[in-house]
C-alpha cells in the first residue's frame, strides 16, 4: 500500500478530508506531531501533507521544534517527495523554498473566492493572518483580491494552499463559533457566523477540488 504522512501541529487544525481521500485511494496513514514527537525515521513516503497551525514560521524560539520540522521538510524536498502544504504548511514550504512569510494587513476568515490558474472561481475557506511571497521558480495556482498569493506549485512534487481545502463542515461550525465569541480579535475580511454557516454547502465543492489536486499531485 502507498503511504501518507500527515504532519499535524495542533489538535484543532486536523487533516480533515485528507483522511477521507487517503481511505478512498488506499493509503496507509502515518501521523507526526512535531511539537511532541521525534521526527519519523523513514522519509520515503508516497505523499506528505503538512497541516495548518496557530504558530508562525518565524517563532522558532517559542516553538523550537519548528527547527526540526523545517529540517525534515528540507529532506523531503531533496528526496523529491510529493508534498501538499495547508495554510501554515504552505508558509513553511514557501520559506524553505526561498520565499518569505509576513503578516497580512488583516485576517481572512470564512469563504472567500479565489481565482484558479484556469480562470475559474473557487469558493475557498480561509483562516489566516499571515501570507507568503512566492519562492523563486514557483507558479501561482490561485490568487485572491484581498490576499493575492493563495496557492502555488513548485515543480511536479509540491503544491500548497494558503486556504483550507481540507476543511470539514464540523470545523467550519467551530470556526463560526470562534468568530462569534471573539469578534474584536479578528479584523480584516472576516465572514460573520451567520454567513459562514449559510455557506456550509460550499464545503462539498471545495473538497472535490482538493481531491482533484491531490490526485494530480500523486499521479
Amino acid at each position: 500500500m502507498k503511504s501518507l504522512l500527515v504532519i499535524q501541529h495542533e489538535a484543532d487544525t486536523p487533516p480533515g478530508t485528507t483522511l477521507e481521500w487517503a481511505a478512498l485511494r488506499g493509503y496507509t496513514v502515518h501521523h507526526w506531531a512535531p511539537g511532541t514527537d521525534a521526527p519519523p525515521v523513514k522519509t520515503d513516503f508516497d505523499l506528505v501533507v503538512i497541516c495548518g497551525g496557530s504558530m508562525d514560521t518565524f517563532e522558532e524560539e517559542k516553538h523550537p521544534w519548528l527547527v526540526v520540522e523545517k529540517e525534515f521538510i528540507r529532506k523531503l524536498v531533496k528526496n523529491n517527495t510529493k508534498i501538499f502544504g495547508l495554510c501554515l504548511g504552505s508558509q513553511l514550504l514557501a520559506e524553505i523554498l526561498g520565499g518569505s512569510v509576513h503578516q497580512h494587513h488583516g485576517w481572512e476568515i470564512g469563504f472567500v473566492p479565489v481565482k484558479t490558474r484556469d480562470a475559474s472561481t473557487l469558493q475557498a475557506f480561509h483562516w489566516h493572518r499571515y501570507t507568503f511571497e512566492l519562492p523563486p521558480g514557483a507558479e501561482l495556482l490561485c490568487e485572491g483580491s484581498f490576499c493575492k498569493n493563495q496557492a502555488f506549485t513548485f515543480g511536479k512534487n509540491i503544491m500548497a494552499t494558503q486556504f483550507h481545502p481540507e476543511t470539514t463542515e464540523q470545523w467550519i461550525r467551530e470556526c463560526a463559533e470562534e468568530v462569534a465569541l471573539n469578534k474584536k480579535a479578528y479584523t480584516g475580511l472576516v465572514q460573520s457566523e451567520k454567513d459562514m454557516l449559510a455557506s456550509l454547502p460550499l464545503q462539498k465543492d471545495l473538497k472535490h477540488w482538493y481531491f482533484d489536486q491531490l490526485d494530480q499531485l500523486v499521479k
